[in-house]
């Protein structure tokens, strides 16, 4: 079958291209995953992407990114082609209204970024409805952590926001949802615990899970350490993980595809982070290392509407042979990748992958620190692939983490 990949990255056609029986048409690159490009008109690349598939005459679509799973839903709503829904893909890729489909939603309240901000309970958490990688994420403690937290996002938001709004036009009717198009951010109840992503798949209208994934975090910080895989939760955690998972997407309206969403288990029970209409491609080597999947395959046979679809095994077995990793490569510093990152050390290191190019420049804009890149690991237990990915920081990263 002919799969149109919207959005796609390098990484992406990588991996679709090495999936056998389908025949991949790659639309046009997407824009940075990690600063926003102003030249990128978000309508002008729907319309020609709708444009291509129809003169392709396409049979499915796909994206593995925020923006290019709306665009993908849109042009498969408009081909009639298998797929989710774009009103609930919006619905999980905006967390203020998507927090109103949830059974226990944590307190969230809307704060337009032209207006003085209201009186606020502390803790609580700033981040932008729609963004991902933590941007513009930030933990308050007073009043001054939120004249902080606003001064960035003032400056940073517009820049994202004109390559989000005017798809949420494209994709919901706005008297329905008034706040898709406004420069707002989000400031919700402080919840605090060990994290996971769930990762499934609707079909039919019935939820499946594929794995269970941990987010661990560096002691004594909420900045992510690592993902590792299978997750360390015990049986009838994992169980009711796949049960609270099942539930939420049900809520979103969602159908025919993949989709992620993290929890967090506190002492008053499992809540719900956030939801994302979409595969966690990102999670691709954690998958193939621990289960032998391969998730782009999946994605694409999903798409397709291939028969006899199941889960990997040992997707819940938190006894599964091999476990794998993905660390991250932190910076809290503003600098050029250069001066952050030993390129030479960095080079002899096959598992190490780095983002951004020497001459790049960076600057963390939430707490959580800027991704310089991953490390990806797999071996017999947690402990020893965490000692390796530690011996690797402390080769490559010029100012430690």
């Amino acid at each position: 079958m002919r799969i149109l990949v919207v959005y796609p990255d390098p990484f992406d056609r990588e991996s679709f291209s090495r999936v056998g029986g389908h025949d991949f048409l790659f639309f046009d690159d997407a824009p940075s995953h990690w600063r926003p490009d102003p030249s990128f008109d978000p309508v002008d690349y729907l319309d020609r992407c709708l444009a291509f598939a129809r003169r392709e005459k396409v049979d499915a679509v796909v994206s593995t990114h925020d923006l290019g799973d709306l665009i993908a839903a849109i042009v498969g709503r408009e081909l009639g082609l298998r797929g989710p829904s774009p009103e609930s893909v919006f619905l999980c890729l905006h967390k203020y209204y998507g927090r109103q489909r949830e059974a226990d939603p944590v307190r969230c309240t809307a704060l337009p970024l032209d207006q003085p901000p209201p009186a606020l309970e502390y803790p609580a958490y700033f981040k932008a409805p729609w963004l991902k990688l933590g941007l513009l994420g930030y933990k308050l403690e007073n009043d001054a952590d939120l004249a902080r937290a606003l001064e960035v996002a003032r400056r940073e938001y517009p820049a994202w926001s004109r390559q989000y709004a005017p798809l949420f036009a494209r994709a919901v009717d706005l008297r329905d949802y008034p706040l898709a198009a406004a420069d707002v951010m989000l400031v919700e109840e402080f919840v605090e615990g060990p994290q996971v992503t769930v990762e499934g798949w609707v079909r039919g209208g019935r939820p499946n899970i594929w794995a269970i994934t941990d987010t661990n975090t560096f002691p004594g910080t909420r900045a992510i350490d690592n993902f590792s895989l299978p997750s360390r939760h015990d049986g009838e955690t994992l169980e009711a993980m796949s049960r609270y998972a099942h539930d939420a997407i049900v809520r979103m309206g969602f159908d025919d595809g993949f989709f992620n969403l993290e929890l967090w288990r506190t002492a008053g029970g499992l809540r719900l982070t956030e939801v994302n209409g979409r595969a966690a491609v990102c999670f691709a080597g954690l998958y193939a290392g621990a289960l032998g999947a391969d998730i782009f395959a999946a994605v694409a046979d999903l798409a397709c509407g291939a028969a006899g679809f199941s889960p990997p095994s040992g997707g819940l077995n938190a006894a599964a042979p091999r476990v794998a990793g993905q660390f991250n490569l932190l910076a809290f510093e503003e600098g050029t990748m250069a001066e952050l990152v030993d390129f030479g050390a960095a080079s002899e290191i096959p598992e190490l992958a780095l983002y951004h190019d020497p001459d790049t420049h960076i600057r963390p804009a939430s707490e959580f620190g800027a991704v310089l890149g991953q490390i990806e690991l797999t071996g017999p237990s947690y402990e020893a692939i965490h000692q390796k990915a530690q011996e690797i920081r402390s080769r490559v990263l010029t100012l430690r983490q």
